[in-house]
């Protein structure tokens, strides 16, 4: 079927009015079958089709369509590009290639309009089901919620530090059963009184922080790739009574837990040749990257409860480490290529077959001075926020 069109242009009276030959159209395909078509369109058609028809936008805006949407979205995912042009700040996003063809490019597309001017954000988290989380410094210091495949961004509400606490770290996780997406930000001890930590759940209506009192207490590292939601669990780097862990947040029940790291894990004392530790989703379980000198360690956590981990080290040729020393650590995709990206490079490790395959990002030559900021894999487009 080469060419599907969603109206037929054949009525019964040529005098008919063209709305009422849209309305007589539409009743000959089922519901059904326009959301199996609609989700197979990009993201950014969609904010086109809510102003075709009552009817296209009844259906776009559906639960039922938008729960599609993001189940489609999951099965192809995107590599998301943060890039700044001219005091603005844009989200940009391009197909994830498997085993990409050494040398080859791909196009980057802008989610227009989700420009934000004058904004410096000092922190931006690793996209969560297809939500972004801010957190501004200078004059804009405001916190926001972006979703970049609708083009929609909003202000989160002041934090209620009571005079006392200040906020040490923001999260964004999702609760995968409950489909809720919460902010978590930690507050700083001070001499009046203990940590105070508060979550906030996103929905329609005012938006209302609640205030947390774990049963433990510890100190966010504070790292700005530090952070990751896997399966429900916010995982981020802390110490815990003078020891390096791994702190848990339960997003759905809210509740704290932590996981101890190895001694091996920890970084040498005047190695000057060990990068920064890094969390990433290594198969649906948590993993750790840093490398050593030359060798790419993978630690990942087998069992939480018992704080097992194992570990996976792989010996780099003098060009993969030349590669990896002037490029940053993004993540693994789901196929299990690691990745590293330096401005438009993108480079994909693959680990079976010791091969690196560099992709060139185009598509950003209209932008005025453009810079890449993070990269991020895995980016699913959700349509179902905001």
């Amino acid at each position: 079927m080469k060419h599907l069109k969603l109206f037929s242009t054949t009525t019964r009276h040529e005098t008919q009015s063209s709305n009422s030959v849209r309305e007589y159209s539409s009743d000959q395909i089922p519901v059904d079958l326009h959301m199996e078509i609609f989700s197979l369109v990009p993201a950014k058609s969609i904010a086109r089709f809510l102003c075709v028809s009552k009817l296209w936008a009844s259906i776009l805006r559906s639960h039922d369509f938008t729960e599609l949407f993001l189940t489609k979205s999951l099965t192809r995912p995107r590599l998301f590009f943060t890039v700044k042009s001219k005091g603005k700040l844009l989200f940009c996003s391009s197909p994830q290639p498997h085993n990409p063809d050494d040398n080859s490019s791909l196009v980057a597309t802008s989610y227009h309009p989700t420009l934000i001017p004058d904004y410096h954000p000092t922190y931006i988290c690793k996209p969560v089901c297809g939500l972004v989380l801010l957190q501004g410094c200078g004059t804009r210091k405001e916190r926001l919620i972006c979703n970049p495949a609708k083009g929609k961004v909003r202000t989160l509400p002041s934090i209620p530090r009571n005079g006392i606490n200040s906020p040490k770290g923001i999260y964004l996780g999702y609760d995968p059963l409950g489909k809720q997406f919460k902010v978590l930000c930690l507050g700083m001890r001070t001499y009046r009184r203990n940590k105070t930590h508060w979550t906030l759940t996103l929905e329609s209506g005012k938006l209302l922080w609640r205030e947390l009192e774990p049963k433990f207490s510890f100190k966010a590292n504070g790292d700005i790739c530090g952070d990751i939601c896997i399966n429900g669990v916010l995982y981020f780097e802390g110490t815990l009574e003078g020891s390096f862990v791994i702190v848990c947040f339960d997003v759905r029940s809210e509740k704290f837990s932590f996981i101890n790291k190895d001694e091996d894990m920890l970084p040498k004392a005047n190695d000057h040749h060990t990068s920064l530790s890094t969390l990433f989703n290594y198969k649906d379980k948590l993993g750790l990257h840093r490398r050593f000198k030359q060798n790419l360690v993978l630690w990942v956590v087998e069992d939480s409860i018992n704080h097992k981990w194992s570990k996976h080290s792989y010996v780099f040729s003098l060009l993969g480490y030349n590669i990896v020393r002037d490029n940053m650590f993004v993540g693994m995709t789901r196929t299990g290529e690691v990745v590293y990206s330096m401005g438009t490079c993108v480079f994909f490790y693959n680990i079976e077959r010791k091969t690196f395959k560099r992709v060139v990002i185009q598509g950003l030559e209209g932008l005025e001075h453009p810079i890449i900021c993070r990269t991020f894999v895995d980016y699913v487009e959700n349509m179902k926020f905001m």
